[in-house]
């Protein structure tokens, strides 16, 4: 089976290398054209459903790709992106110098760290883990697609290509397009298991 990790359309905040959370954003004006050449490349992957999480965003880019590729989009709150709290709009430099010894500790081990009034970012990757295992067993060999924001993104990446936990947050910034991850082995590795 395929999975196919797809990031949500790119917003004002994106580009200005603010973290998004879950904050309610409107696509850029060139997002949508951005999607349709995403579609034409995921011809190939052969998806039978993409699923997105619960925010606009989320949802508005699924829709393109789906009616673009013709296959159902369904929401999924399992992949709501990770609740980053107070964090939510912070540029890395400004997280850096209002929250010195948790930057540092999301740059060695980002799972330990939970942003104030956030989600922990273990128990994150967790529930996001969790919903791909259980598309695993019901999807069989078909492929699907996982619209999802920039640190959901970076943390089933990682999860899933087998990398380090430090490769989460520079991993958040540096996915512009979708990336296709073949688990077709009977059990698939997740880093971390």
């Amino acid at each position: 089976m395929k999975v196919v990790l797809i990031p949500c359309a790119a917003t004002e905040w994106r580009e200005e290398g603010r973290l998004l959370g879950r904050v309610e954003l409107s696509p850029c004006t060139d997002a949508r054209q951005e999607c349709e050449e995403w579609a034409a490349e995921l011809q190939a992957a052969g998806l039978a459903q993409i699923y997105h999480g619960p925010d606009e965003l989320s949802h508005e880019t699924a829709r393109w790709l789906a009616r673009w590729l013709t296959v159902p989009a369904k929401r999924a709150d399992q992949l709501a992106e990770v609740d980053l709290g107070l964090w939510a709009g912070l540029t890395d430099q400004q997280l850096k110098s209002r929250y010195a010894s948790a930057h540092r500790e999301l740059r060695e081990a980002p799972l330990n760290v939970n942003p104030p009034e956030g989600e922990n970012l273990g128990d994150a990757e967790e529930r996001l883990r969790a919903f791909v295992k259980k598309q695993l067993k019901r999807n069989g060999k078909a492929a699907v697609g996982l619209v999802l924001r920039p640190l959901s993104f970076a943390m089933l990446w990682r999860s899933l290509a087998g990398q380090q936990a430090p490769e989460v947050w520079e991993g958040m910034r540096h996915w512009p397009r979708p990336v296709v991850i073949d688990c077709s082995s009977e059990q698939p590795v997740f880093s971390g298991d």
